[in-house]
């Protein structure tokens, strides 16, 4: 029982103490109450209004100084990265700007130095066609003779090969036969065979006179050794006039005429007109027609 009552008189102390303490409370904001109601001027409410734009603005700045900030850093980055960028592409611009300055001198340059070339092309056709023309006549009144051995000549080449074309053509023309000069060509000796002599004629006309006996000729041989006689062309008019052996075969095997003309031209006769073929051409021969392709 008496335990009871204890507790009975501790829980009555704590309701007590409760009351008091919310009563104090309730007189407390009573008071509050009464001296919030005091009248609200203009100016108390600006004043408030401004105290809070200046709070807000400065958290509001400093939140966007602190959240820009990286930001600013990264811009600050590009910026230099551009003006790097930007002096470099002004140098390259630059030195493009030279290059090309100096690509339109050197294309000025390389015109004018092909059109010297082309020049200088054309003169060197013409002196090599007027060296060729000097060689060309320089062996006009020159015969070849192949087939007579080395050595037969003895000592005097030209007094031997008077006598023999004397002998051996027979003409009465060539009783007074005159040769300037007559020799072995200058090509090593060689190991079998003979060099061929080369024969250069006083006189043109008795030069001729030899070469068509010659041609009219056939089994031509002199102490039993064959012998063949040819004009003396230079290595370049040579190739040019040998361009024409295959076709000159082909136009003995189909009975048509030809002739060879100086300096390199084939002359074909075919049902009495006759056609020239230049030897920088290449022919073909049929048995009833003759096809040039270029």
């Amino acid at each position: 029982m008496s335990k009871t009552q204890g507790s009975r008189g501790k829980s009555q102390q704590q309701t007590k103490l409760f009351s008091s303490q919310d009563k104090e409370a309730n007189k407390m904001a009573t008071s509050a109450s009464e001296a919030s109601v005091q009248p609200l001027t203009l100016d108390m409410l600006v004043g408030e209004l401004e105290k809070l734009r200046k709070d807000v603005t400065g958290e509001l700045t400093v939140s966007m100084n602190t959240a820009l900030a990286p930001i600013q850093a990264s811009l600050q980055k590009i910026t230099d990265t551009v003006a790097i960028h930007t002096a470099t592409i002004t140098g390259m611009e630059t030195a493009l700007s030279a290059h090309s300055d100096g690509i339109t001198t050197l294309e000025r340059e390389v015109a004018v130095l092909k059109s010297k070339l082309e020049t200088t092309n054309q003169v060197n056709d013409r002196l090599q066609l007027a060296v060729e023309d000097l060689i060309s006549r320089s062996k006009r009144q020159n015969l070849h003779v192949i087939g007579i051995p080395e050595g037969m000549e003895g000592d005097d080449a030209r007094l031997f090969m008077t006598t023999l074309f004397k002998k051996m053509v027979g003409d009465p023309q060539l009783d007074t036969l005159e040769l300037d000069r007559a020799h072995r060509s200058l090509a090593l000796k060689p190991p079998q065979g003979s060099r061929p002599l080369i024969v250069h004629f006083h006189k043109y006309a008795q030069k001729e006179r030899v070469l068509l006996w010659a041609r009219k000729s056939r089994d031509v041989s002199y102490q039993g050794h064959p012998i063949r006689i040819f004009e003396d062309f230079s290595a370049t008019l040579a190739k040019k006039r040998a361009a024409f052996n295959k076709v000159k075969s082909q136009l003995y095997k189909e009975g048509i005429r030809f002739g060879l003309l100086y300096p390199a031209r084939l002359r074909v006769t075919i049902n009495g007109q006759a056609r020239i073929f230049d030897s920088r051409k290449r022919q073909s021969v049929s048995t009833r027609f003759i096809a040039v392709s270029e």
